[in-house]
């Protein structure tokens, strides 16, 4: 028979295992799994907010992983995907804004918020707990 310390912990430590968590959602750029953007989070605790991440992604050329801001763990993450004039894509998180390119697989935050993003191309959020990439309505040519 078990010891009802033991039994106590081990349901604390289930408790405790039960808020960590990790999602991603990816844009495929033309398509290309080898051409992309991906957004990762992790939550270590059930009390933390996520750990957010940007993988930036062009195979065989380069593939890094660039820091965001943490976000909330409250259910309304959001991060707005733009591509740039310049060629590049722009993200927006909360009252900050990103810049980064598949080239180099470069990546900065900017300073001051661009004055232009360009062309709205989706949203990383929420929908029914789990990261989704949810494309624009208003593309060009769709």
């Amino acid at each position: 028979m078990k010891s009802p310390t033991r039994l106590v912990f081990s349901c604390l430590l289930a408790l405790l295992l039960t808020g960590c968590d990790a999602d991603s959602a990816s844009y495929l750029i033309d398509g290309n799994r080898d051409h992309s953007l991906s957004v990762l989070r992790d939550k270590p605790w059930p009390w933390s907010d996520w750990e957010v991440s940007l993988v930036v992604t062009r195979l065989p050329e380069c593939m890094r992983r660039h820091r965001l801001k943490n976000a909330p763990a409250d259910g309304n993450f959001k991060l707005e995907l733009y591509e740039s004039l310049e060629g590049g894509f722009i993200l927006h998180q909360g009252k900050r804004w990103y810049v980064t390119e598949t080239g180099k697989c470069a990546f900065q935050a900017f300073k001051e918020p661009p004055p232009e993003p360009g062309l709205p191309l989706g949203t990383f959020d929420e929908k029914d707990g789990s990261l989704k990439f949810r494309a624009a309505v208003n593309k060009p040519g769709a």
